[in-house]
């Protein structure tokens, strides 16, 4: 199973990859994101490195069987 966790990019510079998404714990940008799976909102602790600490953040999460990019869009499923 893929851990997903999205988020709202809120230092999103060039005004189109709105959303971070971590796949396995890595962090991507994009533009959109379609879940094809049930998700849940959660509270998790993620390391922040501009604070350069963890943080609490709230995310749309789901375990995927899988990920596939279109461009700058991302389909969970």
């Amino acid at each position: 199973m893929i851990d997903v966790k999205a988020r709202f990019n809120t230092t999103c510079l060039d005004n189109h990859k709105y959303w971070r998404i971590l796949i396995d714990g890595v962090e991507h940008t994009c533009s959109n994101i379609i879940f094809k799976i049930p998700v849940q909102t959660t509270q998790d602790v993620v390391w922040d490195p501009i604070r350069k600490q963890e943080v609490t953040k709230h995310h749309v999460s789901c375990l995927a069987n899988e990920i596939i990019w279109k461009d700058d869009i991302v389909i969970v499923k």
